[in-house]
């Protein structure tokens, strides 16, 4: 496997970063519960949560490298025994992907000039919804009810105060995320 490995100075444990799962040593088998995180260049992070307060100042918290954003550059969402891989640059293209992994209906966004995603399970209120971009925000072609992008709550129309639900995900090379999701699948293949 070609990616990074953690381990614990407990019990010595080494983990794969993709899985969460303990490889190696008296954990081995013990599964980290993933949960849903952004890793957005500061600026989109700082237009989206303009009250945010960084405890240390260091250059080195703000330097991040767009080239890594090249055409074999996947968003990753694992969800239950399924994985698919959403090319960036697809993506970033349209802008919203309204798709499945495995049972699961999925929306997809990110941003060609932020680098920022998004990924929500678009089930609300038993419904599935089927959206598309409007200026910053996300429509439904349901109801017509507007959705706050970042926070995944909508904002105005039938739907006012419902949220959707965020999906995980992983940024990664697709040859890397092949590696740990040998059975996934990539959007548009």
């Amino acid at each position: 496997m070609r990616a990074m490995t953690w381990w614990d100075h407990e019990t010595e444990s080494a983990w794969s970063q993709p899985w969460g799962m303990a490889i190696k040593g008296p954990l081995v088998g013990t599964r980290l519960d993933l949960i849903p995180a952004n890793i957005v260049p500061w600026e989109a992070w700082r237009s989206e949560h303009p009250d945010t307060v960084i405890l240390k100042f260091s250059d080195s918290v703000l330097r991040y490298s767009t080239e890594s954003f090249s055409s074999n550059y996947v968003i990753g969402v694992a969800l239950g025994e399924d994985a698919k891989g959403y090319p960036f640059i697809g993506t970033s293209s349209v802008g919203v992907v309204n798709d499945y992994v495995g049972e699961y209906p999925v929306v997809i966004t990110a941003d060609p000039d932020s680098k920022s995603v998004h990924t929500y399970l678009r089930t609300v209120l038993n419904q599935t919804l089927e959206f598309k971009l409007n200026g910053g925000n996300l429509v439904d072609q349901e109801t017509g009810s507007t959705w706050d992008l970042a926070r995944g709550i909508a904002v105005d129309g039938a739907l006012r105060g419902e949220v959707l639900q965020k999906v995980p995900y992983m940024t990664a090379f697709d040859w890397a995320w092949e590696d740990f999701y040998p059975h996934t699948k990539f959007y548009g293949q």
